[in-house]
């Protein structure tokens, strides 16, 4: 049963975490080897503190796979993910609640505008009242300085306006775990970046 399901929006992060003055995601012996054969994680442990935390490492040393993994995209052959009271691997919708995603390629809608995708997102991540989700959108345009486009469809958006606007829907509903995946794609050395926040 899902014990958030009758309580107002952002009541279970409370319940969840509000006891506990400094996040911290820890991961341990997170193994995980594809159909291929490839072992993209081999027993993994990371202990990350609020805060920012970068990886850096060349293409194919299994950035992508941890950062998959971390956001609940795929599951492990082994290992533990914890938000600090949320088990991540058994408990994905607590994790999903509070963490904003920012993969290394993300699939849009190219002829719905900005301004839509986002409140459609908006609605998705949880924010169903509309005029919270308004404020939210407006906000998070005007922050990744989108907002005078915000009516053009993403089709006609360059690479980098297009980052920014998943850096955008990233941050729908202040998540307090946020992961992105090649935040400087196309630049050396390749990177991903997990935040935890307050």
């Amino acid at each position: 049963m899902d014990v958030c399901s009758s309580k107002p929006r952002g009541s279970c992060r409370d319940t969840t975490l509000s006891s506990l003055n400094r996040m911290e995601l820890t991961i341990k012996n997170l193994s995980k080897t594809y159909l291929n054969g490839v072992k993209a994680l081999d027993n993994v442990s990371l202990t990350i503190p609020q805060g920012m935390f970068g990886l850096l490492g060349p293409n194919g040393a299994g950035k992508s796979s941890l950062m998959r993994t971390i956001a609940t995209l795929q599951a492990p052959d082994s290992g533990s993910i914890h938000l600090d009271a949320i088990d991540a691997l058994e408990d994905k919708m607590a994790l999903r609640r509070v963490l904003g995603y920012l993969p290394q390629e993300f699939g849009v809608y190219p002829r719905v505008s900005a301004e839509d995708l986002l409140d459609h997102m908006a609605v998705v991540k949880g924010i169903v009242n509309r005029g919270e989700r308004r404020d939210t959108v407006q906000a998070l345009l005007e922050q990744t300085n989108l907002y005078d486009v915000r009516k053009r469809s993403i089709s006609t958006f360059s690479g980098g306006m297009k980052q920014r606007f998943g850096i955008a829907q990233a941050l729908i509903g202040q998540p307090l775990l946020i992961i992105v995946d090649e935040p400087t794609a196309g630049s050396t050395p390749a990177s991903a970046t997990v935040s935890t926040t307050c």
